[in-house]
């Protein structure tokens, strides 16, 4: 089977519905040593990292993507892994998307192909749809009455804003100690190639941020809850309630059909804290597989 390589980002140039795989952001990341493979219908990229090929390892997933239809994968999979083991390469993971990201190949196809999944982590989203107000949990909908009541207010904030959050999200990790993702430097870069697909959000008082979220439009459908932060010295009055219902309302709005809250795992071990606020702002549950072939 014959299969196009690409050995540079900027080699890549598709017409491709998902943020992850267009020119602007590969071409905005760093890598070890990038290659990508597509045919008339199949694309899929990688970092090759030692003796390991990763698909697109710094964003949230990396898998198959198809233009037309799902089928008759299985030839492209055995023509990349071919590729990859002439350069040395000993293993492939890929980390499947969520179900509520269209048009990649299924699971079962992955599994066919020789991929064994090495764990599935829990991801949240919200559907967009005129019920949303009716999940939330009484304890939620309580404190967004409380901060409307106290005086906090959303909106939406500016892209010369930009580092301002970034700062507040640095500050916000640090608080909890952890560091953030992502330097501001990378952001960007990534901002600067793609402004219609970064937007950023916060809740203030007065003039002081109390919570943000730095949001990604990954397709047309759904906006992925990227950078979210809460100050620790509004953290009691629960600002990202306020925030995501004004995430919720603005993409609402605008045709989106998903609100994809990330996930709420380590390698397949649940964050129960993390977990159950999400469940309570209306978040519904779906996997996020990891797999490994060896080749």
């Amino acid at each position: 089977m014959s299969i196009n390589i690409y050995s540079s980002p900027k080699e890549v140039i598709t017409e491709n519905p998902i943020l992850f795989y267009q020119y602007g952001y590969l071409t905005s990341q760093a890598y070890c040593n990038f290659i990508a493979f597509s045919d008339e219908n199949f694309f899929i990229a990688f970092d090759q990292i030692d003796n390991v090929a990763i698909s697109i390892p710094r964003s949230p997933f990396g898998s198959i993507f198809y233009r037309y239809e799902g089928i008759g994968a299985e030839g492209f999979i055995e023509a990349f892994t071919d590729q990859l083991r002439n350069k040395g390469i000993e293993k492939i993971q890929i980390t499947h998307p969520s179900e509520i990201y269209a048009r990649f190949v299924s699971v079962s196809t992955l599994v066919k192909s020789g991929f064994d999944q090495i764990y599935s982590d829990i991801n949240q989203h919200i559907p967009l749809d005129l019920n949303w107000e009716d999940s939330i949990h009484k304890m939620q909908k309580r404190k967004l009455e409380s901060l409307i009541n106290d005086g906090f207010e959303f909106r939406k904030m500016e892209r010369s804003e930009l580092e301002t959050a970034h700062k507040f999200l640095t500050v916000c990790r640090q608080a909890q100690g952890l560091q953030i993702n992502i330097s501001w430097e990378q952001l960007k870069k990534s901002s600067d190639e793609l402004p219609e697909k970064y937007e950023c959000f916060g809740v203030f008082r007065d003039s002081k941020i109390s919570a943000l979220c730095i949001a990604v439009n990954v397709s047309s459908e759904v906006a992925y809850y990227y950078l979210p932060g809460t100050s620790p010295m509004f953290r009691n009055q629960s600002p990202m309630v306020m925030l995501i219902a004004g995430m919720i309302r603005y993409y609402r709005e605008r045709g989106f059909k998903y609100l994809d809250l990330g996930v709420s795992s380590i390698e397949g071990k649940s964050q129960e804290p993390l977990k159950i606020f999400k469940e309570r702002m209306g978040g519904i549950e779906s996997k996020k597989p990891t797999f490994l072939k060896q080749i």
